[in-house]
């Protein structure tokens, strides 16, 4: 009847949503918190139109003091388990994320499925300024953004905080982390009425993937770029691929729905060969050309096309990971690692520098099974009618 030892009560507790990490003064770290304003975020008696969370910000020698003295301007106690999203800045990113991951990794009220995600280009607790409609808070809408465009087309990573833990253990893989960026067009301050506005002024947008060596940031991967390492890993879940038909300025798009790869790594020759091979099922999405997709052979032609162009795109990302940045992101080594443990360990301490120098292999085959709901466009029907 008396409750537990450690409650507090709703009245004197906030959430913790979103937590970003900057540089400060003299080599001390900045830490920004996004604190729950559940007034606003009730659905079932609704806001007065303010502000859906609220930002609090500090800065000290590590973030646990930090967010320890949080109260030095809010009067309420924090709750740290409710982190949805936490957004690492850039220039953090490049001097190693073991000093800054320590706090979050070590806590037991932190979840190791919180999304973690590095910011480009701009400053980290930007991203927590970002309004959302319906009295949606930064931390949920932005992990549910990454959620959806890593589902439906593939351009982002997973990006969990344990996504670090795992890195540190697995030999010949290096850490890839999702990147987030801002699009602003204006230098206006943000607010909630940016979110009731047609065209919205500032959005959070997907960068691609952070990629890094030995937990310190080297550089950004696009998005398409993005899109195949994760077809590499077997991560891919769905996907549209756009290629150009036979004739000039025209396309097909086919949307993927099952993506499976398999990977042979061995030594040969002091040199590793790395074999890929996709097997993809998808459908017709659009087409611009009167291509005969009623007839078998048009389908033999759009296999034919999509599968060139899928493996020319697989092919030079790997070629730009082997001579820009020079990481294995793709788990290449970890494959060795695992079914040829006696070839692994004598490269092991540099296996980037065998990666960079590996020759690659590429087989993609992908089968169309169907179109959408019509197998002719509107000038064929008009030729044959």
């Amino acid at each position: 009847m008396s409750g537990c030892w450690d409650m507090v009560e709703v009245s004197r507790a906030s959430l913790m949503t979103g937590l970003a990490l900057e540089p400060g003064h003299n080599g001390r770290i900045l830490v920004t918190l996004e604190v729950l304003n559940s007034a606003e975020t009730m659905s079932f008696e609704g806001g007065k139109g303010g502000s859906p969370s609220q930002l609090y910000s500090n800065e000290a020698d590590t973030i646990v003091e930090a967010m320890i003295r949080m109260n030095e301007h809010l009067d309420r106690m924090l709750i740290p388990s409710h982190i949805r999203v936490i957004i690492v800045d850039e220039r953090i990113a490049r001097e190693g994320l073991d000093r800054f991951m320590d706090f979050v990794q070590r806590s037991r009220y932190v979840r190791e499925d919180v999304t973690l995600l590095v910011s480009r280009g701009t400053k980290a607790s930007d991203m927590l300024r970002v309004a959302y409609p319906d009295g949606m808070y930064a931390g949920f809408g932005i992990q549910s953004q990454v959620f959806n465009y890593h589902n439906n087309w593939g351009g982002v990573p997973d990006s969990f905080m344990y996504e670090v833990a795992q890195s540190a253990f697995s030999p010949g893989k290096e850490l890839l982390l999702g990147a987030v960026t801002l699009d602003k067009k204006s230098d206006k301050e943000e607010s909630v009425e940016n979110s009731k506005k047609l065209d919205p002024q500032t959005l959070v947008r997907i960068a691609g993937s952070a990629a890094f060596r030995e937990n310190r940031l080297i550089g950004f991967l696009s998005k398409e770029d993005t899109r195949m390492v994760l077809l590499v890993t077997n991560q891919l879940k769905r996907t549209t691929v756009s290629f150009p038909l036979d004739g000039q300025g025209k396309y097909a798009a086919i949307r993927l729905i099952r993506c499976h790869t398999s990977k042979k790594v061995q030594m040969i020759e002091g040199r590793p060969l790395i074999s890929i091979n996709v097997e993809a099922a998808g459908l017709v999405a659009s087409m611009d050309d009167n291509l005969a997709i009623d007839k078998i052979h048009g389908y033999e032609q759009l296999d034919r096309l999509a599968s060139e162009h899928l493996k020319e795109s697989l092919t030079a990302t790997i070629g730009k990971v082997q001579k820009q940045y020079k990481v294995d992101v793709f788990g290449f080594g970890e494959h060795l690692y695992r079914h040829r443990y006696h070839e692994f360990m004598p490269v092991s301490k540099e296996w980037n520098e065998q990666f960079a120098k590996a020759k690659v292999v590429v087989q993609v085959s992908v089968r169309i099974e169907r179109s959408e709901l019509k197998s002719r466009n509107q000038t064929q029907n008009k030729v044959v009618n």
